[in-house]
């Protein structure tokens, strides 16, 4: 769920509602995870049961461009703990049923590089060398409003703290 700001003399930006939590694999590795909210069960499910991830420290937080966070700084300094997290759009067009596939992922700016070289492995060499593929990264910075105490918070409604909040 993408929104458009709302303020006067808003440009459109948008904002994006997330999770951060932490994840532990199987094997030992850890990491930190920024999903959206919306789709943040069935991505917890998915690394649970097919990955084997362990998902643990969960908050709720805002993301917002880095030029919107520079231009209203002032405001979003008392949001919360502010980390830099950047987006990554990409769209890819299937020839097959003349559609074109657009998704978004957050990454903390630390694991970015790492990150897109990992999502471009994916890719067959000549989709990315046509015009059939975009990658895009935006930069960004993730408002963190607070810890939740359980889950089940997410769980019961798409976190209804978050009304109150932003």
């Amino acid at each position: 769920m993408t929104m458009q700001g709302s303020a006067p003399g808003d440009t459109g930006t948008d904002f994006q509602k997330l999770i951060r939590c932490k994840v532990a694999g199987p094997q030992g590795e850890n990491g930190v995870r920024f999903v959206a909210l919306e789709c943040f069960s069935l991505w917890e499910h998915m690394m649970r049961t097919r990955h084997g991830f362990m998902c643990s420290d969960y908050s709720v937080g805002l993301w917002v461009p880095a030029e919107e966070f520079e231009r209203r700084a002032a405001v979003f300094s008392h949001g919360g703990t502010v980390e830099a997290v950047g987006r990554f759009n990409f769209s890819i067009f299937d020839d097959t049923y003349h559609y074109t596939y657009t998704a978004s992922r957050y990454v903390p700016d630390a694991d970015a590089e790492q990150f897109r070289q990992a999502m471009l492995a994916h890719i067959p060499e000549d989709i990315r060398r046509s015009n059939r593929f975009d990658l895009e990264a935006v930069p960004g910075y993730c408002i963190e409003k607070e810890n939740v105490a359980s889950r089940d918070s997410l769980v019961l409604g798409l976190y209804h703290g978050l009304h109150d909040v932003y």
